[in-house]
C-alpha cells in the first residue's frame, strides 16, 4: 500500500509539473517546457504525406503516444513502429489519451471537424492542407482557433524550403516586386492514393477536387508569399483527360494579384512516376532585380544589373519537396515549445482556399475569370 501511494504521488507530481509548464502565451499558443518529451498524436494516419513526417518524430524530445486511422491501412504499422496504441477513430484517441500536440491528416471534408475537436480541448496542432473543402469551412475553423487562442500550423512547405531562402537572399528581402511568376508541378497518377490508403482522394465529395486543391495550394501560397499581395481574380481550366476520373487530373490557373502581378499554376496527376523520378517541378519568376528559372542542379539566377557577360549563376537548392516535411515538423514543434506563431496557419490556408473556390467556379464556367471574395 505504501509503495502504491509513493508511485501515485510521483505520477501526481509529474502531472502537476506538466500542467505548470503548459501555459498560455499572449497569442494563446501553449508553451511546452523542454524538460518533458512532447506527447504527440497522429490523427487519421493513412495519408500519403505521413511517412514524410515520421523520421522527424523519432528525434529526442518527442514521443508519439497514439495513432488513429479510420481507413485502417497505414495506422497499425505506424503504431507498431512507435510502440503506441492505434485507434479506429480520432474521437476515441482524444477521449483516452492525453497529448500535447497533434498532427492532423484525414479526409479533406472532415478536417474542420477534427480541428474543431482539438480546439475544444485546447490542444495545439498542425493540419494538412487544404484544411477543408470550402472557404467557409476553413474560415470557421480559423475563427474558432483564433477565439480560443490555439496554435495551428499548416504545412505550406515552400515557406521552409531552400528555394525560398535562396530567392530571399538574391532579392535582399521578401516579399518583393514581381513582374510575373509561373509554376508547374505534375505528380504521379491517382492510383497512388489508393495504394497509400487514401482512395477517398478520387471522390470529389471527400477531397473537394483533384490536383488543384491537392497540389495547387502550395503555389497559390507561394505566389502570395513572394508578392505580399492577395489574389484578386483567377481564371482556370481543368479536365480529367489523363485518367477519366471524377476529379480533375490536369489544371491551369491564371491569377492576378492586387498589384497586377500575374501568376500561373499548372498541376496534374499525369507524370509517369517511379522510384527514380516522382514528379515534374519547374518554375520561372521575373523581378526587378533578377530572373529565376528551375534547372536540374537547382535554380538559375540571371541578374539584371550585372554588366558582366556571365551574369547567370546556378544556385544549388533542393527542389525535391519531400525532405521539407521533416523540416516543417522540427519547426512547428520548436515554435510550440517557444510559444511563437506558426510559419503558416489557418489565415494563410483560408486565403488559399478562397482562390481555389474561385478557380473551381471559373472552370465550371469554361475558364471565365472570377473575383476572389
Amino acid at each position: 500500500m505504501a509503495l502504491s501511494l509513493i508511485f501515485r504521488g510521483i505520477y501526481s507530481l509529474e502531472a502537476t509539473l506538466r500542467r505548470v509548464t503548459l501555459r498560455s502565451a499572449r497569442d494563446g499558443s501553449r508553451r511546452i517546457s523542454r524538460a518533458f518529451k512532447m506527447r504527440v498524436a497522429l490523427l487519421e494516419a493513412s495519408h500519403w504525406h505521413v511517412p514524410l513526417y515520421l523520421a522527424a518524430l523519432e528525434r529526442p524530445g518527442v514521443e508519439v503516444v497514439a495513432v488513429s486511422d479510420r481507413e485502417a491501412v497505414k495506422g497499425p504499422g505506424i503504431a507498431e513502429r512507435f510502440g503506441c496504441p492505434q485507434y479506429q477513430s480520432y474521437q476515441d484517441l482524444l477521449k483516452r489519451t492525453k497529448i500535447d500536440f497533434a498532427f492532423v491528416f484525414g479526409r479533406h471534408v472532415e478536417m474542420p471537424t477534427i480541428g474543431g475537436a482539438l480546439i475544444d480541448r485546447n490542444i495545439p496542432f498542425a493540419i494538412e492542407k487544404p484544411c477543408g473543402t470550402t472557404a467557409s469551412s476553413v474560415a470557421t475553423l480559423r475563427a474558432r482557433a483564433e477565439s480560443a487562442g490555439v496554435y495551428v500550423a499548416v504545412p505550406f512547405i515552400f515557406r521552409v524550403s531552400e528555394l525560398i531562402n535562396a530567392i530571399r537572399k538574391a532579392e535582399g528581402t521578401l516579399p518583393t516586386r514581381l513582374h510575373h511568376a509561373s509554376f508547374r508541378f505534375i505528380v504521379g497518377p491517382p492510383s497512388r492514393y489508393i495504394a497509400s490508403g487514401s482512395a477517398w482522394m478520387l471522390d470529389p465529395s471527400q477531397a473537394g477536387g483533384g490536383c488543384t486543391i491537392n497540389v495547387g495550394t502550395h503555389f497559390i501560397d507561394m505566389f502570395r508569399m513572394l508578392t505580399g499581395n492577395d489574389v484578386t481574380t483567377v481564371a482556370a481550366v481543368m479536365n480529367s483527360r489523363g485518367h477519366g476520373g471524377e476529379v480533375e487530373d490536369y489544371s491551369m490557373l491564371v491569377m492576378t494579384a492586387s498589384d497586377g502581378t500575374v501568376g500561373t499554376v499548372e498541376t496534374g496527376y499525369t507524370f509517369p512516376s517511379g522510384k527514380i523520378e516522382q514528379r515534374e517541378f519547374s518554375f520561372a519568376l521575373s523581378s526587378d532585380a533578377n530572373y529565376y528559372r528551375s534547372a536540374p542542379a537547382g535554380m538559375l539566377v540571371s541578374r539584371r544589373r550585372d554588366p558582366d557577360e556571365s551574369r547567370t549563376t546556378t544556385v544549388s537548392v533542393g527542389l525535391d519537396t519531400d525532405p521539407y516535411y521533416g523540416v516543417f515538423v522540427d519547426r512547428v514543434l520548436a515554435d510550440v515549445r517557444a510559444g511563437v506563431a506558426p510559419v503558416a496557419g489557418l489565415s494563410e490556408a483560408e486565403a488559399v482556399i478562397r482562390v481555389l473556390d474561385a478557380a473551381y467556379a471559373s472552370a465550371r464556367l469554361g475558364g471565365r475569370p472570377q473575383n476572389v471574395s
